[in-house]
């Protein structure tokens, strides 16, 4: 499934290119790319979009044959030949994009991964890593996958121990607030 995954990322990564519509490969994939390798199977593709261009990013998912398939809390669920796409909207904030209550700099302008050969644009160590405080809060580590905790822990490793630390503290001072 992982080569499928692939292809169909540099599919949709190349074509929003030619619309000039900047994408973000987010959690096990935006590790993956990161790392520029491939950690474990994947199940899903997790990406984040400009809020401000739905109408571009839901008419090019039509065109790449995708189907919105459920509204989430947060964005929405894709499916492409069964493979889900869980997409996330960031919004614009001075001159650039952003994941809305994170930390600055969660969507660079500038490529910061690789798969299979591309550069990719990745959403920030610190936008991963706060995905995982969350499931912190709201999985008991009981219910985790062995793969909830080897992605963890390599977004941990790469961004340092100590940085991971004082993050994890921001996190729980403003989801406490």
């Amino acid at each position: 499934m992982n080569d499928l995954h692939i292809e169909s990322i540099h599919q949709l990564f190349s074509e929003a290119d030619k619309i000039d519509l900047p994408l973000w490969l987010q959690g096990g994939w935006a590790i993956d790319a990161k790392l520029n390798r491939i950690a474990r199977e994947h199940e899903d593709i997790d990406i984040a979009y400009p809020g401000d261009r739905s109408t571009d990013f839901l008419a090019l998912l039509q065109t790449f044959g995708c189907v919105i398939t459920e509204q989430t809390s947060y964005g929405f669920l894709a499916e492409k030949q069964g493979i889900l796409l869980d997409c996330e909207p960031c919004i614009w904030v001075g001159d650039r994009y952003e994941l809305e209550g994170l930390p600055p700099g969660t969507c660079p302008p500038e490529p910061t991964g690789t798969l299979g050969g591309k550069l990719l644009r990745c959403t920030s160590w610190e936008a991963i890593l706060w995905d995982y405080f969350y499931y912190i809060e709201e999985v008991p580590q009981s219910e985790w996958r062995a793969k909830d905790f080897s992605s963890f822990a390599l977004a941990q490793q790469s961004f340092g121990e100590t940085a991971t630390q004082s993050l994890h503290e921001q996190f729980k001072r403003q989801y406490k607030a």
